[in-house]
């Protein structure tokens, strides 16, 4: 069968007909851009390299031929160079005659029997399933995933991969089946009524029925691998075992109805897994149709050819072959170890090198990992340290690229892919075939991919490895980020208009995945454990609120961020970290106040308060805890600001600003700095401080541009909105007083927004409401100005991007259309009392059109619970019938939606009847009502009433600016519109709170604590 297939071509032939082929095809030039691309690859060369024979005949002396294709594929990759007889990219023509290569995977010496066997115990029905058993590095899944490729290969049989290294559930394992049915959620493909399931009918036990009843769909020839079924890391492995043994009952009963055969690779055997996990042995086990099969070491002469031919192209002689294989006891992963490590130090006596690494079985793998290791140049010991973020599980060319290069285009891809080569070459990671994409989860870019893995072995040698290198340190911290950004980018890839797709992002992030668990919550005896780390907390801070934030915009529910932290609250709680515990309690606090669990939130703090004094009361020494104190102080702080207790709320954010200064051993701290100075300021604000909420905003934005400099960074944004708005308020403020000085204050204010905008048009940020609230606020800036074309200009980009990011009616649109509306209004008054009639009867159009509108979207509920901003556009409705179309005053339509204004008004506060409005308007002029302090008049200067109403009417994802300022009230009392149109409603979105952008807005967390306003 298998012999058939290989005796086509001649090995060396096709070797040959290659390097006749690229002699003919490259040129001088390209011959030495090839050449300086191998050039790492060779040894000593004492020949000139001139012509592509050479060069290969050069590459043959120093690898195996299988590795000479793999490096020449990479190169030519890379150079991108076309055939020119033939109109073929020279790496199709590479892959052709590597095909003629005939099947050699030396790693198999000594297990061909094994796999005929096994071949033909499932093609002649004989068995239903397999227990490959035998300790790490006999081959286990290299010979499963043999037999599963040649059946696929030869009888069309239907692989299905499932690697449970990652798997936190038995739902993982029960959805890799189904999907591969088609049947995810079942036939009908909707998901099971688990309300109406009984207690005992769980997500898992469902979904375990659903497989068992679709086993009938296999139908057509499949082999299903079920690897590393020890390494599901949590308890419900446990469970895994008893569920295996269903699965394959299932099975034997079905006889010839279900043609699925199963293999499962396992370090123990099945009846120890049984006993282990609390199974009992009773007769209903005897009647599975499978085999146990345990893999132990390679014979002497089988470890002989194995060492031979991994130490390629150096010669061993058949005595140090045989020391190689009496060495390792015959483990073939050892072997390969050792001899790739002998075929680098090829200046070195073999018994030499066998003496110093010689030792017992379970040593010589990390011992030969760590001789390895130190030949490596340095950039290649980094790049191999950065690979154990990946854990054990199965990786890609594209995620090395990211996470070594933090950039996955062509030329760093092939750049990875060399590097993954070079250690592969020396057995440090191990290269697998082709497998399905749909079990890859979001790090999958293509149908067919090559993945890589770190050998168990290999991984746990990387703890030794890393030592206290604070330099390897460092460069994995710098991995882990990278890791999450890659993640976070295929999270954003997903559509949410795809119902099915968006539910799976949300799945992947909730439930704990291995991409997740190996950011925050990695085994806390490995050193390397981030949550055990301070320099990467500055990192994490800043990418994990933008993973929270994306996860907010998928779901639109901040109750599941809270669940996130409290997960890892968990977690840390479960490995007996205390500081991480402490970190991320204080993080779940802060997310209880995002949710106004106001409540939830005090118990913890208050928890923690009485666990560990030393936290609070910022006894640590280690910078570690005076960070985390300092964190707990300023959730603390916002938690008195959510209660209005603003003395409370300076007093606890002055003492994390304290602790902030004294944990800066250097800039990393400046974003957490800047945040707490910018707390300080938006307090200030609410007391009506305004000149030190100004101080600390103009610091917070200091210290950040000093930290990034010429680099983006979301916080500077924020804090120059915060400066523009102070000046804003204090241009209000001086109107009346002073119309010259409140001038002044308006181009400080113009200037400043015009600076943010810049950088969001630099920045390309100029497509999400953060950009339309900006432009809306200097729509009203100009609006004074009297520079109305702008403010115009202004007000329609607001207006456009909000509908943009709405498809149906919202408050953010209605207030976009109420600023619009005013533009054309004041412009028409303008162009009146110039003479112009004609511009402004089009403006008074535009003006009305506006307004028919917003009467629409309030129709529609677009601006429900929120009366007062009712009351300004009812307002403003009236005036302008009044003024322009005094016959549209007693129409039904326009009288229904009066009564609909007054309706609301008797539901929340009193409102002025339409004719006490109609008569306050008529009687002062147009000049006269630019003198005035309307709000301040109409609500006592206190703006109180309205503000809970309005945030419950603001949804978090429109409000951006929700955390540039706490309140709306103050500007209400101070505001100071021509025609009493200024009632706080064109100001709103910049002081209105937000929770689930909150996130995003803090960046490291938080630069500004409004969530709890």
């Amino acid at each position: 069968m298998e012999a058939e297939r290989e005796t086509t071509f001649d090995y060396r032939s096709a070797w040959d007909k290659l390097k006749d082929k690229l002699e003919d095809e490259l040129d001088d030039y390209h011959t030495l851009k090839a050449m300086t691309l191998m050039k790492d690859k060779f040894h000593q060369v004492n020949v000139v390299l001139d012509s592509p024979s050479k060069l290969l005949e050069c590459l043959e002396n120093n690898y195996t031929q299988k590795e000479c294709f793999e490096i020449l594929r990479n190169v030519f990759q890379n150079i991108e160079l076309h055939a020119v007889s033939e109109r073929r990219n020279l790496v199709e023509i590479i892959d052709e005659y590597e095909n003629q290569l005939p099947r050699d995977c030396m790693d198999l010496i000594g297990r061909e029997e094994q796999i005929q066997d096994i071949m033909k115990s499932f093609v002649e029905n004989k068995y239903k399933g397999i227990w490959l058993c035998g300790l790490g590095g006999m081959g286990k899944t290299m010979l499963a995933q043999e037999i599963c490729y040649r059946l696929q290969n030869n009888y069309n049989y239907r692989f299905i991969n499932v690697d449970m290294k990652g798997k936190e559930s038995l739902v993982d394992l029960s959805h890799e089946i189904l999907i591969a049915q088609n049947l995810m959620w079942g036939e009908s493909g909707q998901r099971p009524n688990e309300e109406e399931s009984s207690a005992r009918s769980s997500k898992a036990f469902i979904l375990k029925l659903q497989v068992l009843q679709s086993l009938r769909n296999f139908n057509n020839e499949s082999i299903l691998l079920i690897d590393n079924m020890d390494d599901m890391q949590s308890e419900e492995g446990e469970n895994l075992t008893s569920y295996l043994i269903e699965l394959l009952l299932e099975i034997s009963k079905l006889g010839d109805l279900c043609k699925l055969r199963v293999i499962i690779t396992a370090r123990h055997k099945f009846i120890n897994s049984v006993l282990e996990n609390g199974q009992n042995i009773n007769d209903r086990y005897w009647k599975i149709h499978w085999s146990e099969i345990e893999l132990n070491g390679l014979s002497q002469e089988d470890g002989q050819k194995l060492a031979m031919k991994s130490a390629l192209p150096r010669r061993l002689s058949v005595e140090e072959s045989y020391q190689v294989a009496k060495a390792c006891g015959g483990c073939p992963l050892g072997i390969c170890i050792l001899s790739r490590y002998i075929r680098q130090r090829w200046r070195y006596p073999v018994a030499d090198l066998i003496s110093s690494v010689e030792g017992r079985l379970s040593d010589i793998v990390p011992c030969c990992i760590e001789k390895s290791f130190d030949d490596l140049p340095q950039e290649t010991k980094e790049q191999f340290i950065q690979l154990s973020v990946f854990s054990t599980c199965p990786f890609n060319v594209q995620s090395t690229a990211a996470i070594w290069f933090n950039d996955t285009s062509q030329q760093s891809i092939a750049k990875a892919e060399m590097g993954l080569l070079q250690l592969k070459y020396r057995h440090m990671v191990e290269c697998a075939r082709p497998c399905d994409a749909g079990t890859q989860g979001l790090l999958t870019d293509t149908e067919e991919i090559i993945t890589y893995a770190l050998h168990p072995l290999v991984f746990s040698s990387i703890s030794n490895l890393l030592g206290n290198n604070i330099y390897f340190e460092n460069s994995l911290n710098m991995a882990k980020c990278r890791f999450l950004e890659l993640y976070l980018s295929k999270l954003l890839s997903v559509e949410e208009s795809i119902e099915r797709e968006r539910k799976h992002a949300i799945q992947i992030i909730t439930s704990d995945k291995i991409h997740l668990r190996n950011i925050f919550l990695w085994n806390s005896t490995l050193p390397f454990s981030a949550t055990s780390n301070l320099k990467l907390i500055h990192s994490l801070g800043i990418t994990t609120s933008k993973m929270l934030t994306t996860f907010a915009k998928l779901t639109n529910k901040p109750e599941e961020t809270l669940k996130v932290f409290k997960t890892l609250t968990e977690k840390s709680k479960e490995l007996g970290s205390k500081d991480a515990y402490f970190f991320w309690s204080v993080q779940q606090a802060e997310a209880c106040l995002d949710c106004d669990m106001v409540e939830e939130a005090q118990d913890i703090l208050q928890l923690l308060h009485n666990d560990d004094q030393d936290y609070c009361k910022a006894g640590k020494v280690d910078v570690y805890g005076l960070f985390t104190a300092a964190e707990f102080h300023y959730v603390q702080g916002m938690l008195y600001n959510k209660n209005k207790h603003y003395s409370q709320s300076l007093t606890e954010f002055q003492k994390s600003l304290e602790l902030y200064k004294t944990c800066k051993p250097d800039e990393a701290f400046a974003v957490y700095h800047a945040a707490a100075i910018n707390a300080k300021g938006n307090v200030h604000f609410k007391l009506e401080d305004y000149y030190s909420a100004l101080r600390c905003h103009q610091t917070a934005y200091e210290l950040i541009n000093i930290r990034f400099g010429g680099d983006f960074h979301e916080h500077k944004s924020i804090y120059l909105h915060n400066i523009g708005s102070i000046h804003h308020v204090l241009a209000l403020k001086d109107w009346k007083r002073s119309k010259e000085e409140a001038k002044i204050r308006l181009q400080q204010a113009l200037e400043t927004y015009n600076k943010c905008i810049d950088q969001d048009f630099l920045y390309k940020q100029t497509s999400d409401p953060y950009h339309a609230d900006r432009c809306r606020i200097r729509s009203d800036i100009y609006l004074r100005l009297k520079r109305f074309e702008e403010a115009i200009d202004d007000a329609k980009r607001a207006l456009r991007i909000q509908k943009d990011l709405h498809d149906k009616e919202h408050p953010s649109i209605t207030i976009s259309r109420y600023q619009l509306a005013r533009c054309y209004m004041k412009r028409a008054s303008y162009n009146r009392t110039k003479g112009h009639r004609a511009e402004a009867g089009r403006d008074q159009t535009e003006c009305w059109i506006c307004f028919e509108q917003i009467k629409d979207d309030i129709e529609k509920g677009g601006l429900s619970r929120v009366d007062q901003q009712y009351l300004n556009i009812r307002d403003d409705h009236l005036k302008l019938v009044k003024r322009y179309s005094p016959g549209h005053q007693k129409h039904d339509q326009l009288k229904r939606f009066y009564a609909r204004f007054e309706e609301k008004g008797r539901l929340g506060q009193s409102l002025p009847s339409s004719s006490e409005s109609e008569n306050s308007n008529s009687s002062s002029s147009d000049e006269d009502l630019d003198d005035s302090v309307a709000v301040g008049r109409q609500y006592s200067g206190s703006g109180e009433s309205c503000d809970g109403n309005i945030m419950e009417s603001m949804p978090s994802n429109f409000h951006s600016m929700s955390l540039k300022k706490p309140t709306t009230s103050h500007e209400e009392e101070v505001s100071m519109d021509d025609d009493n149109m200024d009632s706080g409603i064109h100001s709103l979105p910049a002081r209105i709170p937000t929770k689930a952008s909150q996130r995003k807005e803090r960046g490291s967390k938080r630069p500004l604590s409004d969530s709890d306003d």
